[in-house]
């Protein structure tokens, strides 16, 4: 599936710092989770840019920790109450909704499942030069043939505002194992 699109859509893009602290204009969309200008520890934006390259190629643009940073990067964290990545009437929650159905039914095609989506969990995305959204989504499916609990997904998809959406991946998260240590009683 990934083969066919081109290596932008693929793989990791390289962060980069839009607007240092201190330094962001006025109508600079500011992210809705990232640290307070006086919170510390006072990293230097270097050390930001370090940080959060290492979060992105260790998650792949999925579980990032943005409230260690003060500086705003082409990486974000997507605000459900904000409007300013989507098309009206359509909410971004709905937006997320509707991708993630999307990204379930190639999922599903592929691997012969029938999961439905649950719920949203959260979203990352950052914006491309070609006027679309990269999209990092992490939701809960559920087959509805089975008892089990709703599992993990985490779905990259291409949002194009005036074409159809490029579903990139969407993979279902490993269960962490838990190991149990058994005891034995010798007896004497």
């Amino acid at each position: 599936m990934a083969d066919d699109f081109p290596d932008w859509t693929t793989e990791d893009v390289t962060p980069y710092i839009k607007y240092e602290a201190g330094s962001v204009p006025d109508y600079a969309f500011v992210p809705c989770i990232r640290r307070g200008e006086d919170e510390g520890p006072h990293l230097t934006p270097d050390e930001e840019l370090r940080l959060m390259t290492k979060q992105v190629k260790e998650t792949h643009g999925f579980d990032m920790d943005f409230k260690q940073f003060r500086c705003i990067f082409n990486y974000l964290p997507l605000d459900f109450n904000d409007d300013d990545f989507v098309v009206e009437p359509e909410t971004p929650r709905e937006l997320m909704d509707r991708l993630s159905r999307g990204s379930l039914v190639g999922y599903n095609e592929r691997q012969n499942t029938r999961y439905e989506l649950v719920k949203v969990i959260k979203a990352n995305l950052y914006t491309t030069a070609t006027t679309a959204v990269m999209y990092f989504i992490t939701f809960e499916g559920k087959d509805p043939s089975s008892s089990d609990q709703p599992r993990e997904f985490r779905a990259k998809v291409c949002y194009f505002y005036h074409e159809p959406p490029k579903y990139i991946s969407c993979d279902l998260v490993p269960e962490e194992k838990v190991h149990s240590i058994e005891t034995t009683e010798k007896g004497d």
